[in-house]
């Protein structure tokens, strides 16, 4: 992603956009299936997330 002004940038968090980064991710079977925990790059919020 190219480098964007900051303000910018936390405006687009801010209305829902981020730039996410897989920190962990956990596979397993059955109805678990694979768990990812993502942070974003530009405001730093951590989000789990089942894919």
């Amino acid at each position: 992603m190219s480098k964007l002004p900051p303000l910018l940038g936390r405006l687009l968090c801010w209305l829902g956009f981020h730039d996410f980064l897989v920190i962990d991710r956990t596979f397993g079977f059955g109805a678990g299936g694979e768990v990812e925990k993502v942070e974003c790059r530009r405001c730093g919020v951590t989000l789990t997330r089942q894919v």
